[in-house]
């Protein structure tokens, strides 16, 4: 209801946002620093966009998270830029809690820069099809295979063992462009250890994982659940002649 509130507003649904280039918060000890990301696997450095309510939805650095707060009855959140709470509705109880999690500093994947901050995280990653990074927007016309046929959100891949004190591909929902808030391959994988959570989706369930859809429809999907079936249900404008079971 969020994300189509969104779309009557704004005439278009929110984009997974990004770092412009030039912005800057402050640390917990008052210095200005861009969130970042040292990612050991590709040997870059990722920067970050955090959520800001002056900027129109194709500037907007928070992700698709960000922007529809005031939506999901959280507006002063939003307008305060409180990066340090948790939403109760962004995560899975069968998972964790939604108190916001400090970072540590580095770690087996990477190093962070998080500014000391305790950052509000989500269980819950968009179609990275239907939420692109800024400055893209798009208006229900690009979804020509249906809203209810195609994927806004589910639940993401997550391994405790690895992920947990990191943002890892787990980076708070104010901040954007990062894969904390998105995914887009066709994996599905029960949470345990040692599982790729990079990029796929996954559950603390037994059977599945919950999927959000364009309509506002909630399906679950299973853990077996073929790779072309996801690919079909991924891309808003495919063609392919699936629908949701």
């Amino acid at each position: 209801m969020a994300l189509q509130q969104h779309l009557n507003v704004q005439r278009v649904f929110p984009s997974n946002g990004g770092w412009d280039g030039k912005q800057t918060i402050k640390a917990v000890d008052g210095t200005p620093f861009t969130p970042e990301t040292f990612d050991y696997t590709t040997n870059k450095a990722y920067q970050w966009g955090v959520g800001d309510p002056s900027l129109r939805p194709d500037q907007q650095t928070g992700s698709w998270a960000y922007p529809i707060l005031p939506y999901i009855e959280q507006d002063p959140m939003y307008r305060q830029r409180e990066w340090t709470l948790g939403v109760e509705v962004y995560i899975c109880p069968a998972r964790r809690l939604s108190q916001p999690l400090a970072c540590v500093d580095l770690d087996a994947n990477g190093i962070y820069k998080h500014g000391g901050w305790k950052w509000g995280r989500t269980d819950y990653g968009g179609n990275l099809y239907a939420f692109e990074n800024r400055p893209t927007c798009w208006n229900a016309f690009r979804f020509t295979d249906g809203l209810s046929n195609t994927i806004f959100v589910g639940e993401k891949a997550y391994d405790a063992v690895a992920q947990f004190g990191s943002w890892y591909y787990d980076e708070g929902f104010f901040l954007g462009g990062s894969k904390g808030t998105t995914r887009g391959a066709v994996g599905l994988s029960p949470d345990k250890p040692g599982i790729n959570y990079k990029d796929n989706w996954g559950s603390a369930h037994q059977v599945g994982v919950f999927f959000l859809f364009g309509d506002g429809s909630v399906r679950m999907l299973t853990f077996g659940t073929e790779a072309y079936v996801m690919a079909a249900l991924l891309t808003p404008d495919g063609g392919e002649a699936i629908s949701p079971p």
